[in-house]
């Protein structure tokens, strides 16, 4: 299956915003939220705030030409490297391959150190990121708790030198 990653463009923000509703959805089943009085979940992200900072990327993502879900890396400049800030993929298009492909792709896009993490109640990103992580780092990642103490981080680094 053919798989792109795009940058968003502004024009697309507001598509953006409309996939975080789908991906608050998709993660209520686990985190409990509750919709608003307007019949949306209304997350509070401002995607033109992101798309506005220099240390977000945003991307789309397609298969075979088809809207499937999006990525934003954050680069953390105190920390010097990337976190996996937000990753969605359409329930359509899961359990074929096509989240670990798109991750690798997007680790393979920004070298150096990385962080990935999930919340305690979503058990199956945590299975999901560690099953990636262990194909594409070779088992090299290293699992701590968030700063938020929520859940489960790993960090690990795509450059050849021992720093992780």
């Amino acid at each position: 299956m053919e798989i792109a990653i795009d940058p968003i463009k502004e024009e697309e923000l507001s598509v953006l915003n409309n996939l975080f509703e789908f991906a608050a959805y998709d993660l209520s089943e686990f985190s409990k939220a509750n919709i608003k009085k307007t019949g949306l979940y209304e997350p509070k992200i401002n995607v033109a705030d992101l798309y506005n900072d220099n240390n977000y990327y945003l991307y789309m993502v397609r298969a075979e030409e088809q809207l499937a879900g999006f990525v934003i890396v954050k680069y953390m400049e105190e920390e010097n490297l990337h976190y996996l800030n937000h990753f969605f993929i359409l329930r359509k298009y899961r359990k074929q391959g096509i989240g670990r492909k798109v991750a690798e792709q997007v680790f393979d896009m920004f070298k150096g150190r990385w962080r990935v993490s999930e919340f305690d109640w979503n058990v199956s990103a945590q299975m999901f990121w560690r099953k990636v992580l262990e194909r594409y780092t070779g088992g090299a990642f290293i699992e701590t708790r968030r700063a938020d103490n929520k859940g489960p981080a790993q960090q690990f680094s795509n450059h050849n030198t021992s720093e992780s």
